[in-house]
């Protein structure tokens, strides 16, 4: 068992020397896929549960090779969950023979169970894994688009993914005092409200304003931004006082602790 999630990827983007979104929950699941390989190296072969938050490419790039990867070296398939439009998305426009081989039907060759399971979840149930429990959250981005609470010892972090303005979420974190720590996204600068806005992510103009809806203290950390614009929201979160209690703008292979004391 591990004690934390760790950022295999935190960035908004992937570049030569950064990760888009992909989060280590225990030693065999994570959340979103958009930087296994490089994050786990050899050790991806290891994850066999993956909870997806939307489908967008830099969220789930890394899911095509893990099933190519593991073929070899598995024999039980890879569990792949998420809200039913972001199964739909996987099953029609990724594992559709077309853009990837269809490793849904496509069996180990020495089982007869299929490389990959596509599994629907439901907003706001909890699931009890092996050593945590994970409940996704509505968010404002997609649609089927879901953060995900993630307790264990009954001490949560919530990673919302990517979002724009949601009441939603403050008031999950307001009703919840279980839940220490919030990580968010905040993708560009208060000068790109609008793009913010058209794109369904957040500013750290925006997410002050949403910080008047929570009504306790917490950690707040910022994910999800865009390389290129990684000095100004460095700036600009200092400005805007959006970090809270042992928050930062996360890196990649940043850790998180359940224990509240840690975290």
């Amino acid at each position: 068992m591990i004690d934390y999630i760790k950022f295999l990827g935190a960035n908004g983007a992937r570049t030569k020397d950064k990760g888009s979104t992909s989060i280590q929950i225990s030693k065999r699941a994570v959340i979103d896929a958009g930087n296994l390989i490089c994050g786990l190296g050899e050790n991806m072969v290891d994850i066999d549960t993956i909870f997806l938050t939307h489908p967008h490419l830099d969220h789930i790039c890394d899911i095509p090779f893990l099933a190519d990867e593991v073929i070899w070296k598995k024999d039980k398939p890879i569990k792949v969950y998420g809200l039913k439009d972001t199964i739909d998305s996987i099953k029609n426009h990724i594992f559709n023979n077309q853009i990837w081989p269809d490793f849904t039907q496509i069996k180990f060759p020495n089982s007869d169970k299929s490389v990959i399971e596509l599994i629907i979840l439901e907003i706001d149930t909890t699931y009890d894994m092996d050593d945590f429990t994970i409940t996704p959250i509505k968010t404002n981005h997609t649609e089927g688009s879901c953060g995900y609470v993630i307790k264990q010892s009954n001490q949560g972090i919530f990673v919302t993914a990517d979002t724009y303005c949601s009441d939603i979420i403050w008031d999950r974190l307001n009703n919840d005092d279980t839940i220490h720590t919030l990580c968010i996204d905040v993708s560009f600068p208060s000068q790109y409200d609008k793009l913010a806005k058209d794109s369904k992510h957040l500013t750290p103009k925006l997410l002050q304003a949403e910080l008047q809806k929570l009504t306790r203290e917490m950690n707040i950390y910022i994910m999800h931004i865009k390389p290129s614009f990684a000095d100004k929201i460095y700036e600009e979160a200092k400005e805007y006082n959006v970090l809270k209690g042992n928050g930062t703008i996360l890196q990649d292979g940043d850790i998180i602790y359940f224990d509240r004391l840690k975290a």
